[in-house]
């Protein structure tokens, strides 16, 4: 008894797949998550460093300059203008619009603060430019009500360079304690660092042990009842058809093993047919050489069909079996020798679907009857020597193979049949020896073919009378036609 797990195989190779994907997904995100986020904190202290230098230098130097110009000038902010730039390289500026443009600096310096201390920092700062703002505000104010030069100096010296002193001071230290903190972003994404290591280490460790008890179970559930099966082929192979199994579950190799138990039941019974019917084969004989049917074709038949058994074709076994008794069936028609185009039809047509099994690669053929023609009745066994001269003479000796075209047609008072192939023709001299074998009823060869022909003919001539029977066409290298011209009436 083969004992499965109640899991298909399909189910099983998906498990084996998601056991092994989903945890290094996960990793792989965790990872990427990580990277990230360090990534991402480096960008921001830099961003805040390279944003905040920009004023460390520039605003002090800018500011000063412009309020001691006002003060030497004793001019206003209007009066001096902005953005020219003095002998010493220094651009003048709206101390006011300086410093508004500062603090927006700082309110987005702030947001963007990567440690908590610098808030209150860049809060420092701000409060500075307000002051300032005010300090500028006061030294205009005094250089248009004319202050002296000596007090304007000194508010100069003691408010406006101290307060921009303090305001670079700020800038500083914030930028200093930003540039410390990437020490605590590499010490972070160091720890992080040896997380992802254990964390990688651990969950390869899982998805190993995981997929290989999988694995080992599909490997079980697959391997073990393949080898019983095997065992049990060449049994049935040595001709012990009582093998048999049993299985305990669902899934491909279940039904595999149960098609395999139908198939060995089948096979058996389909060669204790097969010896039967070699039991009575000389009986069979006579009965196809009567009727014109070559016991090769019987032979080969049987062949075939052991070796699609042996092959373990379930479905090409029952199809071949089925069209090998319809076409016997219409063989010995109950000892009847007459039958309907009908019939005719289906018997011709087993027989090329048996032989098209032989020589797929070689051979198709067509059947095209006039449905007008089903209900006449006709000598049975008109149109099979006549395929099988076709194939046997025709397209099995032509190199790549061929076609056969069988048709039926009603013209006035007659019907015809034609079996037309492109197989390699008949030399002109095998023609004519042909031709008057069928006039003489008389075809000496090596096999029955031509006894066929002669059988067929003399059969038609006999029910029809001698104006009626069988003509040949042929062209060496292309292709032959048989017609067959009978009366259109039921015999």
């Amino acid at each position: 008894m083969i004992k499965l797990h109640n899991q298909s195989l399909s189910k099983t190779l998906t498990s084996i797949s998601i056991a092994a994907i989903l945890p290094m997904f996960m990793l792989s995100s965790y990872l990427l998550w990580a990277l990230s986020n360090a990534t991402n904190a480096y960008s921001g202290i830099n961003n805040n460093i390279s944003y905040a230098n920009k004023y460390v230098i520039d605003f002090k130097e800018r500011i000063d300059y412009t309020m001691y110009l006002a003060v030497i000038g004793n001019k206003s902010i209007d009066e001096i203008g902005t953005g020219k730039t003095t002998v010493n390289g220094i651009v003048t500026v709206n101390p006011y619009f300086y410093i508004e443009e500062l603090g927006e600096a700082c309110n987005k310096l702030s947001q963007t603060a990567t440690v908590p201390v610098n808030t209150n920092q860049i809060k420092r700062v701000k409060n500075t430019l307000n002051a300032l703002d005010k300090s500028v505000a006061s030294l205009e104010n005094n250089i248009k009500k004319g202050t002296l030069y000596n007090k304007n100096m000194d508010i100069l010296d003691r408010d406006i360079y101290a307060l921009t002193s303090l305001v670079q001071s700020g800038l500083q230290n914030y930028i200093y304690t930003e540039t410390t903190n990437f020490e605590n972003v590499k010490a972070d994404l160091d720890k992080k660092n040896s997380q992802m290591v254990t964390t990688c280490l651990i969950t390869l460790f899982i998805v190993i042990v995981i997929s290989a008890l999988l694995t080992t179970r599909a490997v079980k559930s697959i391997t073990i009842p393949v080898r019983k099966l095997c065992s049990l082929t060449s049994r049935v192979a040595k001709g012990d058809f009582t093998a048999n199994t049993k299985v305990e579950s669902v899934g491909e190799i279940a039904l595999l093993t149960r098609n395999f138990n139908d198939m060995t039941q089948e096979i058996g019974q389909l060669v204790e047919d097969i010896k039967r019917n070699k039991e009575n084969i000389h009986l069979i004989e006579m009965k196809l050489l009567q009727a014109q049917i070559n016991p090769h074709f019987l032979y080969n038949t049987l062949d075939t069909i052991v070796w699609l058994a042996e092959e373990k074709k379930t479905n090409e076994v029952v199809s071949i079996v089925t069209y090998l008794s319809d076409f016997f069936h219409t063989t010995l028609s109950k000892g009847k020798d007459f039958i309907t185009i009908e019939e005719e039809e289906l018997h011709v047509g087993s027989y090329m679907k048996i032989q098209k099994f032989r020589y797929q690669d070689v051979m198709d053929y067509e059947i095209h009857i006039d449905k007008e023609l089903y209900p006449y009745t006709i000598p049975k066994l008109m149109l099979q020597p006549l395929a099988e001269n076709a194939l046997l003479h025709g397209i099995r000796n032509k190199r790549g193979g061929g076609h056969i075209y069988i048709t039926g047609r009603k013209d006035g008072d007659s019907i015809i049949f034609q079996v037309k192939d492109d197989g390699c023709g008949i030399k002109p001299e095998e023609l004519l020896k042909l031709r008057q074998g069928i006039a003489n009823n008389n075809i000496k060869t090596t096999d029955n073919s031509g006894f066929g022909v002669v059988n067929v003919n003399q059969r038609i001539q006999n029910y029809y009378g001698n104006e009626y029977g069988i003509s040949y066409e042929s062209e060496y290298g292309k292709g032959t036609t048989a017609t067959i011209i009978i009366a259109a009436k039921n015999i």
